[in-house]
């Protein structure tokens, strides 16, 4: 009797081995954990940061043998963006993805909003992501692609984070009109979490975590690794025919019904 022995074609399609990743505001939070859940897959990683919080030390001390390489960006401003596209010529980086991952997330009342908040808000959040493909899409490699992170704010309102849901909203349509724009060579999708948990959370706003375990189907928080392992899922080729989309990662918080007594 012949041995049936099944090959299986898709192992290795997690292995990012001599693929450059970038990464923007990766030195904490959500960032982070894209970074890390890259990192163990053997990526090569660019790291960027505005505000330096010491993270560049956790990756260091932690990856030693890995190549990670920490730059400087403030996507607000459009020189930096050009300084940072100028650095990655200068190298002949070769890019194979990039997660638009920083942004900022200011509460504030819709009646307090005033022009300087708004136009921080879309100037980091929407417009920095937006000029950051554009001046990178030269140094990326036929067939990789860009993941923008958006919020299920971008959908449901929320009176003291209008102006960040806006600029949110402006990322999901940014991705779909990339991925049009774009998709002989690069996909473009996005990833739309939901509460992701932070240490001290509670603090913020007090039984904010505790109702949206409730609400959600899952009944947790969504975990910052669980993005990072979307977004290790659309830069690879299981999702080679995948593009303009926007995953929502929210533990199925948006699922909780509109009443409480249901018939």
């Amino acid at each position: 009797m012949t041995e049936n022995k099944t090959v299986n074609k898709y192992a290795g399609l997690l292995d990012f081995a001599g693929r450059c990743i970038v990464i923007t505001g990766a030195l904490s939070g959500a960032g982070r954990e894209i970074a890390r859940v890259f990192i163990e897959c053997g990526a090569d990683v660019i790291l960027t940061y505005n505000h330096s919080s010491g993270g560049e030390k956790w990756f260091r001390d932690n990856y030693p043998d890995s190549n990670i390489r920490v730059m400087h960006l403030d996507q607000s401003d459009t020189f930096s963006i050009e300084s940072f596209a100028s650095e990655i010529a200068a190298d002949d980086t070769r890019i194979d993805c990039i997660i638009n991952n920083a942004g900022i997330y200011p509460s504030k009342d819709i009646e307090d909003i005033d022009t300087s908040d708004w136009d921080e808000m879309m100037d980091t959040n929407s417009k920095g992501p937006f000029f950051l493909v554009k001046a990178l899409k030269p140094f990326m490699k036929k067939g990789s692609s860009v993941i923008n992170i958006s919020s299920i704010n971008a959908t449901n309102p929320s009176r003291y984070l209008a102006h960040y849901g806006i600029s949110k909203a402006a990322v999901e349509m940014m991705t779909r009109a990339q991925a049009q724009a774009y998709g002989s060579d690069i996909r473009v999708n996005c990833i739309a979490p939901g509460l992701i948990y932070k240490e001290g959370q509670e603090e913020f706003i007090p039984g904010w975590t505790e109702s949206y375990k409730e609400r959600s189907p899952l009944h947790k928080l969504v975990q910052p690794e669980e993005i990072g392992k979307t977004c290790l899922f659309l830069a690879s080729d299981l999702a080679s025919a995948i593009t303009g989309q926007v995953i929502t990662v929210d533990c199925g918080v948006g699922l909780a019904p509109y009443f409480y007594n249901e018939l």
